[in-house]
């Protein structure tokens, strides 16, 4: 298990991600799971093109998916309990990752 983080711990990739959610891409080589994609109809497997989160779906015969799971990078799990998407954007705003601070 991941010893617990902070939002002021994170990358700014992860930050945007956890906030805004992930920028999905084609996986190019992605290493699947063999027995799951053998019992599937078919695959679609993704990326993220921010924090290179994986994501693998295994679609049934009526392209329902039929198991997902996820990669995830070093340190991108295990954040404190209590962050919540407002203090993501909070620290956003902070950073200055995105969001556009109004003039006065």
């Amino acid at each position: 298990m991941t010893a617990s983080q902070t939002v002021t711990d994170l990358l700014d990739d992860y930050v945007v991600c956890r906030t805004i959610g992930h920028a999905w891409d084609e996986h190019p080589s992605p290493e699947v799971d063999s027995d799951l994609f053998r019992e599937a109809r078919a695959g679609l497997f993704l990326r993220c093109t921010r924090c290179h989160t994986e994501r693998f779906d295994y679609l049934t015969s009526d392209m329902t998916v039929g198991y997902r799971y996820y990669r995830y990078p070093e340190k991108y799990r295990g954040l404190e309990k209590g962050a919540t998407r407002p203090l993501l954007r909070g620290e956003m705003f902070r950073r200055s990752l995105l969001l556009r601070k109004r003039g006065r």
